[in-house]
């Protein structure tokens, strides 16, 4: 009988239709394998998309000068442009309330409070950060999909 609380074998991986990473989840102790998986795979799919575009991009070139292409091209950027301002005010929002709770920390009257404040600044920080990266990060994944679905259009129909 194993004093391990999860069975430590590889034989659940072969199941066809379940990425590698999730059966190593389901395993508990497999777990570091399985995220630097999930993220090798992800990569490699980004890496991939990335090549795509570029080769369609290349395929757009014979494409430069014609208006409706330039026309196209400026509304991605413009609406790229446009998310990147909404960030950015959501960051300045997000900064201007840290401010007001940190000037109130000096309203503290026991350590207690004053480590329950301190603690709860730390935290909405986090939350501040982890936000504005998740969205940035999606909005160049976007950007990725976007494009290559627009270029493949127009190298398409060329």
């Amino acid at each position: 009988m194993s004093k391990l609380p999860v069975v430590v074998g590889l034989n659940s991986i072969d199941k066809p239709g379940v990425p590698a990473e999730h059966a190593l989840f389901a395993a508990g102790a497999m777990a570091p394998v399985a995220h630097a998986m999930a993220t090798q795979r992800l990569a490699q799919k980004q890496a991939a998309r990335a090549l795509s575009n570029g080769a369609l991009t290349m395929g757009l070139a014979m494409r430069l000068w014609d208006p409706v292409v330039w026309n196209e091209w400026m509304q991605l950027q413009a609406a790229v442009v446009k998310r990147l301002q909404m960030q950015a005010q959501d960051w300045k929002q997000g900064c201007a309330i840290l401010a007001e709770d940190y000037a109130q920390i000096r309203q503290a009257n026991t350590m207690s409070k004053l480590m329950e404040k301190h603690c709860n600044l730390m935290s909405q920080s986090a939350v501040l950060l982890t936000n504005q990266a998740t969205n940035l990060v999606a909005l160049m994944e976007n950007i990725d999909v976007d494009y290559g679905y627009w270029a493949s259009q127009k190298v398409g129909r060329a």
